[in-house]
């Protein structure tokens, strides 16, 4: 068994490096009393049964029904519930042994549907739960998408669900801290879901180049706590030359930074700032504006908006592709984005390494890093599930055996041989994927401010006006949150 460190390792990247079907239906539920026995003695010692340690129960055919991201969804498709056969593929295969083995000993079927733009798992879930119509049991959607679902008191409260034990290592306890409101968690990630890892963000860089241009030893000034925003921008400042001399800086250039608005914010919450905290009785309160906090913004929006230096998808509307292939055609320093991009790299003729989103100071305590939260995949349950009991058995199942499955799958197929060019990087990734954050304020977006935010970051904007503007509309949206939390408890 891997330690827990190493367990977050070996799942980087499934999003976008393979694609594995996840069925379609739409069958209710049967509606079988569960019956509960003792294990069997026999099976105790079965290294199969791995973190399968809760007590058995026959689930009389069940058919649990997920609603899922779909192909036309891309790179946070759902790539982690279903395989139809065995196919040859080490990571369908994994997926079939660990669903086939949990349906014929517990008596169960996973059934799914999957969703396309421009439709989405959480907003067709809606429809069905403002109809008060059971049909899914599970929604796998990102937090923009469910969190209508959180503010209009539609989903159940995890921590409810009987068998599921969030204390486990196939759940993530710190994770589950970030995203409980009011101490309730309604949307979360286990084990037996790939594609969120692939929504972490770090900072690629071009080894070649780095030792062209003689860079000190970048994974040390890690090791070392010197990988901060400031170095970073100092690494990459005044690189940008026109390679093809029409006059013009473009996708077409060389630059020392390929970036996009939005890590005006991951670089804002990597320094340990957010948008919200929480107080003592866990609910959301505004820490944005703080002296600290305008000190970051305003150093990363020097670096995003610096031309000698940082190239911005955002000001080529419809070309993104184009810019996204600065970096991987060797024609960039260094390059920011979701750890999905990865197998795009993979190509490349140089050798690539991947850094951790940068501290702000030396003397941060640690590094952090937020997920996508307009497309990694969450796990979250509809208020209208029939039948708790069994919904919370298969879900704590499916997280566990991951664990003895997709868990050496993904590390031997992903991790070691396809994706990672040096040790170094692993070291990196590891950081990265036991660095998982939550910062409540972007993700409700209250009142609009993360997007304000960034709008005029990305364009060198004043922070302290903009959070002026959009403070009592957050505050509004926190209130409406709290009230409508406080109405389910009556």
């Amino acid at each position: 068994m891997k330690t827990k460190k190493t367990l977050f390792a070996i799942f980087i990247l499934a999003a976008v490096a393979i694609s594995v079907s996840c069925g379609e239906t739409q069958n209710k539920p049967e509606a079988d009393t569960p019956d509960l026995q003792s294990p069997d003695p026999a099976e105790e010692t079965d290294t199969a049964n791995i973190g399968l340690d809760i007590e058995y129960m026959d689930l009389g055919g069940y058919e649990i029904n997920f609603i899922v991201r779909g192909e036309g969804l891309i790179a946070f498709k759902c790539i982690d519930l279903y395989a139809e056969t065995i196919n040859g593929d080490i990571i369908n295969d994994a997926i079939y042994e660990r669903n086939t083995y949990l349906e014929e000993k517990y008596n169960f079927k996973i059934k799914a549907t999957t969703i396309d733009e421009p439709d989405y798992p959480a907003v067709a879930l809606r429809k069905f739960v403002l109809a008060d119509e059971h049909i899914y049991d599970v929604c796998y959607d990102s937090f923009l998408w469910t969190k209508s679902l959180i503010q209009e008191n539609m989903l159940t409260d995890l921590y409810t669900l009987p068998h599921i034990d969030f204390s486990k290592p196939y759940w993530d306890e710190n994770v589950n801290k970030d995203l409980t409101i009011k101490n309730k968690l309604f949307i979360t990630h286990g084990e037996h879901m790939l594609s969120l890892r692939a929504g972490l963000y770090g900072v690629f860089f071009n080894k070649k180049l780095a030792e062209d241009y003689q860079l000190e030893d970048l994974y040390d000034l890690v090791r070392k706590n010197k990988w901060t925003i400031d170095k970073y921008y100092s690494l990459a400042k005044g690189l940008s030359r026109d390679l093809n001399s029409d006059g013009k800086m473009d996708y077409n250039d060389f630059w020392g930074n390929v970036s996009e608005s939005y890590y005006a914010l991951i670089f804002y919450n990597g320094s340990g700032e957010k948008i919200a905290v929480k107080d003592e009785n866990d609910l959301p309160v505004l820490s944005m504006n703080t002296s600290k906090g305008i000190d970051v913004l305003e150093l990363v929006s020097q670096f995003l908006t610096d031309k000698t230096t940082t190239i911005l998808v955002d000001d080529y509307p419809g070309k993104w592709d184009l810019v996204d292939k600065v970096f991987p055609d060797g024609r960039a320093l260094f390059g920011e984005g979701a750890l999905m991009i990865t197998p795009k790299m993979r190509d490349m003729e140089v050798d690539f390494g991947i850094l951790p989103s940068p501290k702000f100071t030396e003397n941060q305590d640690r590094y952090y890093h937020i997920v996508s939260i307009w497309n990694a995949p969450l796990m979250s349950v509809p208020t209208t599930i029939t039948d708790p009991d069994k919904v919370g058995y298969i879900l704590e199942l499916l997280a566990a055996k991951s664990v003895d499955t997709l868990t050496p799958a993904y590390y031997d197929t992903q991790l070691r041989y396809k994706l990672l060019r040096d040790d170094e990087s692993e070291e990196m990734l590891d950081i990265i994927l036991s660095s998982i954050t939550f910062d409540v304020g972007l993700a409700f977006d209250f009142g609009g401010l993360s997007v304000a935010i960034l709008t005029n970051l990305g364009k060198g904007g004043n922070f302290v006006s903009t959070y002026e503007k959009n403070e009592r509309a957050a505050q509004r949206d926190i209130d409406k949150l709290i009230n409508t939390l406080n109405e389910s408890l009556n």
